[in-house]
């Protein structure tokens, strides 16, 4: 058992992945035979495999709509989140003043916002994006305030001896402190921002993969649902590897 264990923890990440979920889908398909769970409760992997190669256009596209949503509501939300955060970090008093309101927009429930959405918005994708960004610049907000806030004063009085601008504090201070908490919220975010699309679009888009699951719920289609969930979920494995592969070239180039 050790020797297998030793020699698997040899190979490449992807198929360790693979292997694992292999055997999941394998224990899935037993406990639904033996245990003969009806189809309408949870169908067999075979059959979501199988419903997924039987419409490969219809979930593709609908998967890169939602992936439209991801992208656009994650680059929005960080792009205000960023300097937002830079801001507040640095001008105390502004903090103070502003952040009490930015805690009452991030204990407000965004599903309460979708009906005001689609009346000023209507269906498609501002009104998803939108609820993606809100769902993104909240924790990249509060990591770039705490990665300023990280920075020792007396750093900034060296800068300030050594007649450095705001400029260059920002370059060679302020940013390379700050990066690593923006990573680590990105990734956060990158997470919420995937499961906020796909129930987004449950009611506010007649498209992607949360109305696919909509339709597959209306017609008491377990198969079309659960297909939904996979691919959403494998979606998820895939921007979490894209965005572990940015890290590092980042990290490694700032290390460097």
């Amino acid at each position: 058992m050790m020797k297998l264990l030793r020699s698997t923890a040899a190979l490449p990440d992807w198929v360790i992945a693979s292997l694992w979920l292999s055997i999941l889908a394998g224990i899935w398909s037993a406990a639904v035979r033996f245990l003969k769970i009806p189809d309408y409760i949870l169908p067999a992997p075979e059959q979501v495999i199988g419903f997924i190669s039987s419409k490969p256009g219809y979930l593709l596209a609908n998967t890169v709509s939602t992936l439209k949503v991801i992208a656009v509501g994650f680059f929005c939300g960080v792009a205000t989140a960023v300097p937002a955060g830079f801001l507040l970090g640095k001008v105390r008093w502004l903090e103070r003043a502003l952040y009490p309101f930015v805690a009452f927009l991030q204990g407000m429930p965004l599903i309460s916002v979708i009906p005001v959405l689609i009346i000023w918005f209507g269906y498609g994708l501002v009104p998803t994006s939108i609820l993606v960004g809100f769902s993104v610049f909240f924790p990249v907000l509060v990591n770039a305030i705490a990665g300023i806030k990280n920075v020792p004063d007396r750093i900034y009085f060296v800068t300030q001896t050594m007649g450095a601008n705001a400029l260059q504090t920002f370059r060679y201070i302020d940013w390379p402190t700050t990066l690593p908490y923006l990573i680590s919220a990105a990734r956060i975010a990158l997470a919420i921002a995937t499961t906020v699309a796909v129930v987004s679009e449950f009611l506010a888009a007649n498209d992607g993969l949360g109305y696919v699951a909509l339709i597959g719920s209306r017609h008491r289609d377990t198969v079309q649902v659960i297909a939904v969930v996979v691919i959403t979920a494998l979606v998820g494995v895939l921007l979490n590897t894209i965005s572990l592969l940015l890290e590092r070239k980042i990290t490694r180039r700032y290390r460097d």
